[in-house]
This record gives structure tokens, C-alpha cells and sequence, in this order.
């Protein structure tokens, strides 16, 4: 009896989930680092710009352990 592996993702569909998750990951961060500067009582423009730093960040450490488990499974 053969088994069907039609359960498996196909590349394209895992690479846009991790994308996603990647995205809203970083938004998360973004937005979390963002309410404590403004908090501190730094103007909402200084915010913004700490708030995009961490987003980048958050990403490309994201991107970069993505792409090390990739390698590593390989």
C-alpha cells in the first residue's frame, strides 16, 4: 500500500507563512518599543524612529535565523 505525502506545504506557501509571521512578529516589537519611549515622555517623531529601528532589527535577526535553519536541515 503506497501513502500519499500530499500533506506536505509546498516551498512557495512556507516561505509567505514565515513571511508573515516574520511581519507581524516585528510589528509586535515595533509597536511594543514604541509605547515605552513614548512613555518615557520622548516625542512621538523619536518614537517612531526607535519604534522602525526595532522593526528592522526584529526582522533581519528573523530572516537570519529562517535562513540558518534552512541551511542546517539541508
Amino acid at each position: 500500500m503506497t501513502t500519499s505525502d500530499s500533506s506536505r506545504t509546498s516551498p512557495a506557501s512556507a516561505w509567505a507563512l514565515w513571511l508573515l509571521i516574520i511581519v507581524l512578529f516585528s510589528t509586535l516589537i515595533a509597536a511594543c518599543v514604541a509605547a515605552l519611549k513614548y512613555m518615557t515622555g520622548t516625542g512621538v517623531i523619536d518614537a517612531l524612529l526607535f519604534a522602525g529601528a526595532a522593526f528592522g532589527a526584529t526582522a533581519g535577526l528573523c530572516f537570519a535565523a529562517v535562513g540558518a535553519v534552512t541551511a542546517l536541515r539541508d
